[in-house]
C-alpha cells in the first residue's frame, strides 16, 4: 500500500513539475507585441499586401494607352531578277508615333474605374487585417483563459491528492471502508485526466497563435488576469464609416456605375493620329514617306453596328450595379446584426461573470468546511466528492464567463472595424506610399490600428 501511494505521488510530481516541451522555445510577449508580430510576419498578410501593390501598378499600366506610342520599324528585302538583270536589295528605317485622341470621354472614366478598383482592393486588404487581428485577439484571450484553466485543474489535482492522502490515513486507522479509497483514487485519476486535457487545449491554442505569427512560437506573458471593462464607444454610423468591408462595397458600387457609363460609350467614334519619319530608305522611294521625309495621318472611325454588344454590355453593367447596391445593403444589415449580437453576448457574459463570482465564493467556503469535517471524521465522503465537483465546475464556468467577455469585446471591435489600419485607402495615399515603383515595400499605417485599448 505504501508503494502504491509512493507511485501516485511520483507521477503527480512529474506531471506538475515538468513543463510542456514546447514552452522551452516559446517567446513570452504581451498582446500588443503579438499583434505587431502578426502584422510583420503573417504570410497570408504578406501575400495580400503584395497583391494590393500589384493592383496599384496594374492601374498605372492600364492608362499607358492614353499616352503617345513611339516605335521604330526596320524593313529589308532581297529580290532576285531574271536572266541578265541585277538583283535588288531594298531597305528602310522609320520612326512611327501614334496617338488615339479621346473625343468621347472614355479615358477619364476608364482611369477612374481602375483607380476605384485599386481602392476596392485596398479596402478588402484592410478587411483581411480586421478579420485576422480579431481572430488573433480572440485566440489570444482564449489561450490566456485556457492557461488559467490549466492552472486550476492542476490545483484541483493537488487538492484531490491531499484528500486521497487523508483517506489513506483514515483507512490505515480503520476509520473508513475500502470503498472510500477507491472513490478518492478515482477522483485523483479523473482530475489528472481533466488537467491533461486542459494542457492539451492550451498547447493547441499556442499552435494557433504561432501560425498567425508566421511560425514564431509565442506564449502570452504570465500576468494577473483582469476582468475586462467595456471601453468601446458604439455608433452605428461610425461603424459604417470605418468598417472596411462596407467601404469596399461602397467603392464597388461607385465603380459599377462608372463601368456602366463606359459600356454605354461602346459605339462612340474614335480618332487616331499618326506621324512617321523615314530617316533612311534604299532606294529612296522604297518606303512611304520617302527617305528623309515625314508624313502625318488622321483617322476617324465611326461605328455603325456592333452586333448589339454595347446594348448588352450596358445591361450587364446595370445588373452589376443592382447587385452592388444589394450587397451594400446586406453589409449594412450585417453590421447592425454583428453589433447587436456582440453587445448581447457582452451583457450575458458580464452578468454570468458576476453570478459565477458569487458562486465561486460560496463553493470555496462549502469545500473548505466539507474538507475540514471529513478530515475530522464528521462528514461523509460523498459530501466531499460533491463539494469538490461543484467547486471544479463553478471555477471552470467562471473562467468561461471571463473568456466570453473578452470574446464579445473582440467581436464588437471587429464589427466596427476597429482592427483595420487607420487609413482611408485612397489613390492619393497609394501614390504617396508607392510612388512610381521606386519603393519595394511601403505600407505606412499598416501597423497602426484604430483601437488603442487593446491589451488592457
Amino acid at each position: 500500500m505504501y508503494t502504491h501511494r509512493r507511485q501516485i505521488i511520483f507521477l503527480l510530481l512529474t506531471f506538475l513539475l515538468v513543463p510542456p516541451a514546447s514552452s522551452y522555445a516559446s517567446v513570452s510577449m504581451t498582446l500588443p507585441q503579438y499583434i505587431s508580430e502578426i502584422l510583420l510576419n503573417n504570410h497570408n498578410l504578406r501575400a495580400s499586401i503584395k497583391t494590393v501593390e500589384a493592383d496599384y501598378y496594374s492601374v498605372l499600366a492600364s492608362v499607358g494607352n492614353q499616352r503617345p506610342s513611339i516605335h521604330g520599324t526596320v524593313t529589308g528585302s532581297y529580290v532576285t531578277r531574271q536572266s541578265g538583270q541585277s538583283n535588288v536589295t531594298v531597305g528602310s528605317l522609320a520612326v512611327v508615333l501614334t496617338q488615339r485622341i479621346d473625343i468621347s470621354g472614355t479615358y477619364g472614366l476608364n482611369e477612374q474605374q481602375n483607380i476605384l478598383g485599386y481602392e476596392v482592393s485596398r479596402a478588402n486588404f484592410d478587411n483581411n487585417v480586421n478579420t485576422l487581428i480579431a481572430a488573433a485577439e480572440e485566440t489570444w484571450w482564449t489561450a490566456v483563459l485556457a492557461r488559467e484553466n490549466m492552472k486550476l485543474q492542476r490545483e484541483i489535482v493537488l487538492q484531490r491528492s491531499e484528500n486521497h492522502r487523508v483517506t489513506m490515513e483514515k483507512y490505515n486507522q480503520e476509520l473508513v471502508p475500502r470503498l472510500d479509497i477507491v472513490r478518492s483514487e478515482a477522483q485523483v485519476v479523473d482530475a489528472e485526466t481533466t488537467a491533461k486535457t486542459a494542457e492539451t487545449t492550451y498547447l493547441n491554442l499556442l499552435a494557433e497563435l504561432s501560425l498567425m505569427a508566421g511560425g514564431l512560437d509565442v506564449e502570452p506573458v504570465d500576468e494577473e488576469l483582469h476582468v475586462p471593462e467595456f471601453d468601446i464607444a458604439l455608433n452605428f454610423d461610425e461603424a459604417l464609416e470605418h468598417r472596411p468591408d462596407v467601404r469596399a462595397a461602397r467603392l464597388s458600387l461607385e465603380r459599377a456605375k462608372l463601368v456602366k457609363k463606359l459600356a454605354a460609350k461602346g459605339m462612340s467614334p474614335t480618332l487616331d493620329f499618326g506621324f512617321q519619319f523615314t530617316p533612311w530608305a534604299d532606294p529612296e522611294a522604297a518606303a512611304t514617306p520617302n527617305s528623309n521625309q515625314a508624313g502625318a495621318s488622321i483617322s476617324l472611325n465611326i461605328p455603325i453596328y456592333d452586333g448589339k454588344q454595347t446594348k448588352y454590355r450596358t445591361m450587364n453593367a446595370d445588373r452589376l450595379i443592382q447587385a452592388a447596391e444589394a450587397s451594400l445593403a446586406a453589409l449594412r444589415e450585417t453590421t447592425r446584426r454583428d453589433i447587436t449580437i456582440a453587445m448581447n453576448d457582452w451583457k450575458n457574459a458580464s452578468a454570468t461573470e458576476q453570478d459565477k463570482q458569487r458562486q465561486v465564493e460560496r463553493a470555496e467556503e462549502e469545500l473548505r468546511i466539507t474538507e475540514l469535517m471529513y478530515a475530522e471524521g464528521m462528514g461523509a465522503q460523498i459530501d466531499l466528492i460533491n463539494a469538490q465537483t461543484a467547486y471544479q465546475a463553478v471555477r471552470t464556468e467562471y473562467l468561461d464567463a471571463i473568456r466570453g467577455m473578452y470574446v464579445a469585446l473582440t467581436a464588437l471591435r471587429k464589427a466596427i472595424g476597429d482592427y483595420s489600419p487607420d487609413e482611408n485607402g485612397t489613390w492619393r495615399e497609394a501614390v504617396s506610399r508607392y510612388g512610381k515603383g521606386t519603393e519595394v515595400l511601403g505600407e505606412p499605417g499598416l501597423t497602426t490600428l484604430r483601437t488603442h485599448s487593446r491589451g488592457k
